[in-house]
């Protein structure tokens, strides 16, 4: 087996390591499985994917913004999250200037008690 070296932003490693804990696995093991998955899903040959999972998958990892996926898609959000799933993909994270946004939106909300 081949060690391999590459750079996480510290905030990252962090939640992945609660995620790795709370499933009572390595992080080591979340990385292998997910480097699995994406062999299994048939993603290093892009002719063999349909056009949905490559859309999927283009939105997974941040070629394509959530807009463009769920135009090109035909659906709504909900329905993208629950594609993404059934597919094995992640979701992608949101960008800085998205979270900021969304921030921004939620802090007029009141919550009754």
């Amino acid at each position: 087996m081949t060690n391999v070296t590459f750079g996480i932003d510290d905030a990252m490693l962090r939640e992945v390591k609660v995620i790795a804990a709370k499933r009572n696995t390595s992080v080591n093991a979340l990385v292998r499985s997910y480097f699995a998955h994406l062999i299994e899903s048939g993603v290093q040959d892009s002719e063999s994917m349909n056009g949905n999972l490559q859309t999927l998958f283009d939105y997974s990892v941040g070629r394509i913004g959530r807009h463009r996926a769920k135009s090109f898609l035909g659906v709504d959000d909900p329905t993208l999250t629950a594609m993404l799933r059934q597919a094995g993909f992640p979701p992608p994270r949101a960008s800085q200037e998205e979270e900021d946004r969304m921030l921004d939106e939620i802090k007029d909300i009141h919550l009754s008690s």
